[in-house]
């Protein structure tokens, strides 16, 4: 956080909370820092800096050779003794982080509380550099809890051998890739063209156990076999139970298609979309509320496209400036609109950039409106050949949202969409995981998406006075460095818009996207292993514990940012249900809150009370599931 360009961390030592109001003791080093060399200068400069003089005594000094070097030499340690009592020098003393922490909190338990999350002000590229291992991940994040999930129900239902070296196997391997210099899009081009082979093979694999997973579940050894769907959401979809296998119901009525002078319309039961012939959508129209997300007199899905030079770090950083070369690219070569056997409408358009080097960029958007759906769908197939741009896309939202909502692990972080602050002023580029939120009162806009992390948000004000709160992902980038070649060739990505949405719609909306519906042939349905009986409560994990014993483990998490009661049931009896930490172990504090629960011993369910944001796991023993 030292290297932030336009804010200074008010302090080093602090309790930081998090968005479900826990806190963990924390501390920035003074010395500015993590490869201290231990130097007169270092010193003197970590005590100088140090936010806490007063309050407390001492810092943490990282020290030695970082970044794949060697670590400590012989010189900074003779440093280190040197110092240790010397006239005029900070006083040095070797020791672990963990005696570190335990000395600084003794002496500064009342430290000060930084709630929320910590923005750096740099690096803000690494959100949208090398799309497509960014994408391999959360693919395959995504496919690792359906694999876990429907191998550890076939192994308690049809007592499938549970493939815990291979999953083992997988997860290392996708942690690896999830590296500080990988993951963000930071590395030499030879890392990327193994990490988007290795994350193929990844999804290969995981296909793989979830496929034979769903046959065994979805088949009793009957030959009569149908077209059964098996639905991984944390809430039902088509028919299909949260969790479960059934057979999905459809809807009958196609979405209609006409035209209204230079613009084409889509409409089903719940929404009326108007495009223009470039694709642009001019109307977003939820019938059931009669209100339009989209501002008036101003184009949504637009494409914007800006000249993309950092200063300094050319895949790591995305400088402020960049806003002020701006080319929207209005037109389009191609458009077309067809219907689908299913009765879905399909606006497609095709652009063609001729870039700066010579080679085309080819830019394929299919926008497609399902019959009964309540949100759009909006699909990229990107052909991208440009040198050091930027490709973000735009939409102007009719709402007077004061915050934008943002998925974050196990909840949202809400940001202010103004600058009213130095602060508020250097966060024009923030992440987003599956969705974001946009809210008024008691009308509110979701987008989710599949792949994409980089957005920002501004507000105008219109001549009338409305404000309009300015929606943009950032798609593509094209660096120069590290890897020449970064980002060049072939990509896709997928959002959903819906209006008229809840924060649960945007929950439920992010897990769709990212989820799609499995389709097994078999000859019977499967209840849910696992169900919740508040719908803000999200069954985020389901697998057998990594101890070998077989016991069930369910990890669990309110989703809303409010307090609910929810029972937890399964599909079948257990011998005991614990509450445990999540190295899958009971502790004091989990047996204090399991202990206000239902009867644990011989049952089918627990009740548990869920504070905002809360994350609960649950431990399994000895569940009997009738393997009819």
């Amino acid at each position: 956080m030292s290297w932030n360009q336009v804010n200074r961390m008010p302090h080093h030592t602090f309790w930081w909370e998090g968005i479900d109001g826990t806190r963990v003791f924390s501390h920035f080093p003074s010395a500015d820092t993590y490869i201290s060399e231990l130097s007169g200068e270092e010193l003197a400069h970590a005590e100088r800096n140090f936010s806490e003089k007063g309050r407390a005594s001492i810092s943490l000094v990282p020290f030695g050779w970082g970044d794949g070097g060697g670590g400590p030499t012989r010189e900074m340690i003779a440093a280190a003794h040197r110092t240790s009592n010397l006239e005029g020098s900070p006083k040095v003393k070797m020791g672990t982080a963990d005696e570190f922490f335990e000395l600084a909190r003794s002496e500064y338990e009342n430290a000060p509380v930084w709630r929320g999350e910590m923005y750096l002000e740099l690096h803000r590229g690494v959100l949208t550099s090398q799309h497509r291992t960014k994408h391999g991940n959360r693919r395959n994040e995504g496919l690792l809890r359906e694999a876990e999930l429907w191998a550890s129900y076939a192994t308690l239902k049809t007592g499938a051998a549970y493939p815990s070296a291979k999953l083992e196997e997988i997860w290392q391997s996708i942690l690896l890739m999830q590296f500080h210099d990988i993951l963000p899009g930071t590395a030499i081009a030879w890392v990327y063209k193994e990490v988007e082979n290795r994350h193929a093979e990844i999804t290969r694999d995981l296909l793989g156990i979830v496929n034979s997973a769903l046959t065994a579940l979805a088949n009793d050894g009957s030959s009569e076999q149908k077209a059964l769907t098996a639905n991984a959401l944390p809430s039902s979809r088509h028919g299909v139970d949260a969790l479960g296998i059934g057979v999905a119901s459809s809807s009958a009525t196609a979405t209609s298609i006409s035209e209204q002078g230079e613009f084409v319309v889509l409409e089903n039961q719940e929404l009326r979309v108007r495009f223009d012939r470039a694709g642009r959508i001019w109307s977003l129209l939820s019938l059931a509320t009669n209100r339009d997300a989209i501002a008036p007199g101003i184009p949504a899905n637009e494409l914007h496209l800006h000249n993309d030079n950092p200063t300094r770090w050319d895949a790591w950083d995305i400088d402020e400036n960049y806003r002020n070369s701006k080319q929207v690219l209005d037109s389009v070569d191609e458009f077309n609109v067809t219907q689908e056997a299913d009765g879905t409408a399909v606006v497609e358009t095709k652009r063609y950039l001729k870039s700066s080097a010579g080679k085309t960029s080819t830019i394929i958007q299919n926008l497609r409106l399902a019959p009964g759906a309540k949100e759009l769908d909006i699909e990229f197939d990107i052909d991208w050949h440009e040198s050091e741009k930027l490709l973000k896309l735009s939409f102007a939202i009719d709402i007077h949202a004061q915050e934008v909502a943002a998925e974050t692990q196990f909840g949202f972080v809400k940001r202010p969409t103004h600058e009213n602050t130095s602060w508020d002023f250097a966060r024009f580029e923030s992440c987003q995981h599956k969705y974001l939120y946009l809210q008024e009162r008691d009308w509110g806009v979701t987008f989710a998406n599949d792949s994409t992390y980089g957005f920002d948000v501004q507000r105008t004000t219109e001549a009338n006075g409305a404000t309009v709160t300015n929606v943009r992902f950032s798609l593509l980038r094209a660096t120069k460095f590290p890897d020449p070649e970064a980002d060049l060739g072939a990509h896709s990505m997928k959002f959903k818009v819906r209006p008229a949405a809840t924060i649960e719609d945007a929950v439920s909306l992010g897990y769709e996207l990212n989820y799609p519906a499995r389709e097994v042939l078999g000859n019977r349905s499967v209840e849910p292993l696992v169900r919740s009986s508040a719908k803000q409560v999200v069954v985020e994990t389901v697998k057998l514990a990594e101890d070998g014993s077989g016991d069930l483990v369910v990890r669990l998490y309110e989703s809303t940012g409010g307090r609910c009661a929810s029972t937890i049931s399964f599909a079948g009896v257990a011998d005991e249900i614990l509450m445990t930490n999540f190295l899958e172990v009971a502790s004091s504090a989990e047996a204090s809150q399991a202990s206000q629960t239902a009867s644990t011993s011989a049952s089918r369910s627990i009740d548990l009370q869920f504070r905002p944001f809360q994350v609960i796991t649950l431990r399994v023993s000895g569940l009997k599931i009738d393997a009819s």
